[in-house]
């Protein structure tokens, strides 16, 4: 495999159709009035048009970079029921001794001979400055199997998909936000970002028990992948907040100390609460409250948890070039602690030009103070939106 390193892995465009409600062509433009892509993204529309279905898609799409061969998409409009989707990424990077920049263009769904949605000729690769057009995903037909459709003869694709394959096997936050680490991730939040309690805690279990039950182990999506899909947490320890933060303590890496900081940071900020350590004994996450007592993550407020989410996650899994998607960012949380949300992800996307942050809300004041800010340019943060609507004719979801 060539030399390589991705500086830049932007996405362009998603075109749906036949998925969701959007029953006929649709196409969120990623980009702004001077074809920049975006690095701070909002989706707006009622309930039922589509927001958190267009994030699903993003994420089946994104989910097959480096694939070979595939059993299902993971999203039943793209699997049973007809629906195809392209997902376009602009690509910076260094191959073969110099640099360049592509356009990479992910397809899948029931596609017919045209096979991808959008296409790219030169025209309109020169708008984003890019070379070449690469063509990557999957197709599917009646029969269910999935037909890749990647060119063989395409050697950048080849070795980027080598890549990220490699990468896979890493723990990404020994390289946290570092050049070093340059493969692409794509970290989604649902709207459920609960901290329930860990199912084990029980009043009458004795401390060595607790051990015995918490063995420090590897949490899950601890390594590398292009995409981290984050549910709602269910009680189980090996899946919990908690897990992963002792985890990443006792790894001793600076892993921890980097989603500390980050915690703290863009969490607790301006309160007397603080990330300190953790426990030993039953290993857990310690919550300093600041009047001399400490608690655990699950009995942080409904706010504090969807953040804790958010910011521990994004610690200990982002690389130098992420994509975070958010459903409705201001879930379960008071207008203030949304805006100091907007504000840290603000803050995020301009300290890392690597970052791309795609959320959706249902909040009027957020969405008016989005507005606003499209019309006052600050260095590093490249503003874009999508305003979903039902058009009463036909009632097909359009811009």
């Amino acid at each position: 495999m060539n030399e390589l390193i991705i500086y830049e892995f932007k996405p362009l465009f998603l075109t749906l159709d036949r998925i969701g409600p959007f029953r006929n062509f649709h196409t969120i433009d990623f980009t702004d009035k001077d074809n920049r892509p975006c690095n701070f993204y909002m989706m707006v529309s009622a309930n039922g048009l589509g927001k958190t279905t267009a994030l699903e898609i993003f994420c089946c799409l994104a989910d097959l970079l480096g694939k070979t061969e595939i059993s299902s998409y993971g999203h039943e409009d793209l699997d049973r029921k007809g629906g195809r989707a392209q997902l376009d990424f602009r690509v910076r990077l260094r191959w073969q001794g110099r640099e360049r920049t592509e356009v990479l263009s992910v397809v899948a769904g029931m596609v017919g001979e045209e096979v991808f949605l959008k296409s790219w000729p030169d025209s309109e690769l020169s708008k984003f400055e890019a070379e070449n057009w690469h063509r990557s995903g999957f197709r599917s037909s009646v029969s269910g199997r999935y037909q890749p459709v990647s060119s063989l003869q395409d050697e950048l694709l080849q070795d980027v998909y080598a890549a990220i394959r490699a990468g896979s096997g890493e723990a990404v936050n020994e390289h946290f936000l570092q050049p070093s680490f340059h493969l692409p991730t794509v970290l989604y939040f649902s709207a459920y970002r609960d901290i329930p309690p860990i199912s084990n805690d029980h009043p009458g279990l004795g401390q060595t028990a607790f051990s015995s039950i918490r063995s420090i182990s590897q949490p899950q999506h601890w390594n590398y992948a292009p995409l981290h899909a984050f549910e709602a947490h269910n009680t189980l320890w090996e899946n919990s907040l908690d897990n992963l933060v002792v985890w990443m303590k006792w790894l001793d890496n600076g892993s921890f100390e980097t989603a500390q900081k980050l915690i703290n940071e863009q969490l607790f900020d301006g309160t007397p609460k603080m990330l300190k350590s953790v426990r030993k004994v039953p290993p857990e996450a310690l919550i300093d409250a600041g009047d001399g007592e400490t608690h655990r993550l699950d009995r942080l407020s409904s706010g504090e948890k969807s953040l804790a989410h958010l910011f521990l996650r994004i610690g200990a899994h982002a690389t130098a070039n992420t994509i975070i998607l958010i459903d409705e960012m201001d879930t379960h949380l008071h207008i203030l602690w949304a805006h100091r949300l907007y504000n840290a992800l603000e803050d995020l996307a301009m300290e890392h030009p690597g970052f791309t942050i795609i959320m959706t809300t249902h909040s009027s004041e957020l969405l008016r103070r989005f507005a606003a800010g499209m019309d006052i340019a600050r260095e590093g943060l490249y503003l874009g939106g999508e305003l979903i609507e039902m058009n009463e004719l036909t009632g097909d979801a359009g811009v």
